[in-house]
């Protein structure tokens, strides 16, 4: 899906400006890399692409919808088509693998025969069918953003949001999370990742969108981490 931003402010109460005249557009399939410093506001710009916040001024479109002017009752249909990772994967403890998954169509009345191939298919992508029956404190701590990764493409979403997937990862095991990343996008999935990795960012080369006390101070093509 397209992104579009048009002079967005988000000011949290009373008066902390976390993003002051946003403008921005991505386009269906880019891959852009958010970078900046610790409070720089890049997870609000996520949480303002996922619609879990809504800007103080200014408009965001994500594909057709209109996030601002957006009704309550068609936030969960407009997430069906964002895939959401953090860095602190959010798995429930109590199911497996397979479970975790699961559980994100069931939620949605997806049928049955439907979940099943789904969530196949998806472990399978990730790298984690024998793993399947395991549950997350079983896991090291790749495999769980791996799970947490196909949790999120289980609805075959067009936009990807990764806040810092990452951030607590070995470099190995980040690489391996990456390869995962890009192989997503090159099916056509826009992903827009927040990351504090240099090596990750300066090996890639894709867009960055670098923030600094909630402005936007650089947008580059096949751009470094400077």
């Amino acid at each position: 899906m397209n992104i579009n931003f048009s002079g967005v402010t988000k000011i949290f109460q009373p008066d902390i400006a976390a993003l002051t005249d946003i403008s921005l557009d991505i386009t269906q399939g880019e891959f852009v890399y958010i970078i900046g410093q610790t409070g720089s506001g890049k997870s609000t710009l996520l949480r303002l692409i996922t619609r879990e916040l809504l800007p103080s001024k200014g408009s965001i479109t994500v594909g057709d919808y209109d996030l601002r002017r957006m009704r309550s009752s068609d936030v969960p249909y407009y997430r069906r088509d964002v895939g959401l990772v953090a860095q602190d994967f959010k798995l429930i403890p109590a199911l497996t693998v397979y479970e975790n998954v699961a559980f994100v169509m069931e939620t949605m009345s997806v049928p049955k025969n439907l979940v099943e191939e789904r969530t196949k298919d998806v472990i399978n992508q990730v790298g984690l069918w024998r793993r399947r029956s395991m549950k997350p404190a079983q896991l090291s701590g790749g495999e769980q953003q791996r799970v947490a990764i196909a949790r999120a493409l289980a609805n075959t979403p067009s936009l990807f949001i990764a806040d810092e997937p990452t951030g607590n990862l070995d470099f190995h095991t980040a690489a391996e999370v990456m390869k995962i990343l890009f192989a997503i996008n090159a099916a056509g999935v826009t992903v827009v990742m927040s990351t504090h990795n240099q090596a990750i960012v300066n090996s890639s080369r894709k867009r960055v969108i670098e923030l600094e006390n909630g402005r936007l101070i650089r947008d580059e093509k096949g751009g470094s981490y400077n």
